[in-house]
């Protein structure tokens, strides 16, 4: 039961599919990260919209900055 050592190394390399496969792989997690990155600048941006308008309303001695605007005809 003695392999030649050409027969060890056919099954230590990787052969096209096998590649293929990687590569896809490695590009459906980098596209998965770059969406988590994306998202999480467009929360961040949002965020950073909402506190820069309730510092513009301090600035301007408002009185209920923090306060979400009611819709009219609603009490």
């Amino acid at each position: 039961m003695s392999e030649s050592r050409y027969e060890q190394e056919e099954y230590l390399e990787q052969n096209e599919d096998e590649l293929a496969t990687a590569a896809r792989t490695r590009k459906l997690v980098v596209l998965a990260i770059m969406a988590v990155l994306v998202v999480a600048g467009i929360v961040l941006a949002d965020k950073l919209r909402h506190v820069s308008q309730v510092e513009d309303c301090l600035l301007a001695h408002g009185t209920n900055c923090g306060d979400p605007p009611t819709p009219i005809g609603v009490r």
